[in-house]
């Protein structure tokens, strides 16, 4: 009876051991993070959203715009400073008509190098406009190339009547003044539309119909600059007559310009 009850007390003893030494197993969670932009007054997001931009066509855009660079760099390395002339006299109607009688080759195939940069400038803008205001998928190489094609078209069709008349009224001098200024101006607009170009295509957060009303807007003020400076030009000819003059404003400026608004409100 003895040995029976010293074996239970042994085994009660280790058993309370055991017990002791065995620890429940506990799930330990770890804690969350908190970050340090947050329980602070500072905002913790933006407002900004990324928004769909057109497709620049198999890096059509991209091309076109390189293409435009590497013009940008050319004239700046073989020319003397005529970014600053160019924007200086797009501004200053004495400076443009002194440049105007300047006789270098070599700054004439600048500035015509300039013009065709504008030119390419001009018309990618407007591809990529209807491109993000049309209501179908439009193809942005064709675009290109088509408002490219209009635009060296009127260009050239307006300088040929205006030579004619010019050859007609005698008005070699302010032709060659009026159509410096046109192309000086026509210059620098695509020089302010190319960083447009850009928005346009690969800035997420700014609105294109922000940039395209901007673009029109810089459209719109060289293209009235160059009605001031033709109206300037040939107010002080004396060869000039008023009614010669309304003719002219009215045929070749005033009527392209509602035609052009007219296409733009179709798309």
């Amino acid at each position: 009876m003895e040995d029976v009850l010293q074996d239970s007390v042994q085994l009660s003893a280790v058993d309370s051991a055991m017990a002791d030494s065995i620890q429940p197993i506990v799930d330990v969670q770890e804690e969350p993070v908190v970050s340090l932009f947050q329980k602070h007054q500072l905002e913790v997001q933006n407002g900004f959203k990324n928004l769909e931009k057109p497709e620049p066509g198999n890096g059509f855009a991209f091309i076109i715009l390189f293409i435009c660079a590497a013009i940008i760099i050319y004239l700046q390395r073989n020319s003397d400073n005529i970014f600053g002339d160019v924007i200086k006299a797009s501004f200053d109607q004495n400076q443009a008509q002194q440049d105007a009688r300047v006789e270098n080759s070599q700054r004439t195939r600048n500035l015509l190098i300039l013009q065709l940069l504008g030119f390419i400038s001009i018309a990618l803008f407007i591809a990529a406009t209807a491109v993000g205001f049309a209501g179908k998928p439009l193809n942005l190489q064709n675009g290109f190339f088509i408002a490219l094609a209009a635009l060296i078209g009127f260009v050239l069709v307006k300088k040929l009547i205006m030579w004619s008349l010019a050859q007609v009224f005698e008005l070699r001098q302010e032709l060659k003044f009026h159509r410096f200024n046109l192309n000086i101006l026509q210059s620098v607009a695509g020089l302010a539309l190319l960083p447009l170009t850009l928005l346009l295509f690969y800035s997420p957060q700014i609105p294109n119909q922000l940039t395209i009303y901007l673009g029109v807007a810089i459209g719109g003020f060289f293209y009235l600059k160059g009605l001031q400076r033709g109206f300037s030009i040939a107010l002080n000819s004396p060869s000039l007559s008023t009614l010669h003059l309304f003719y002219y404003f009215c045929a070749l400026e005033i009527l392209p310009a509602f035609v052009l608004i007219r296409i733009a409100q179709s798309l």
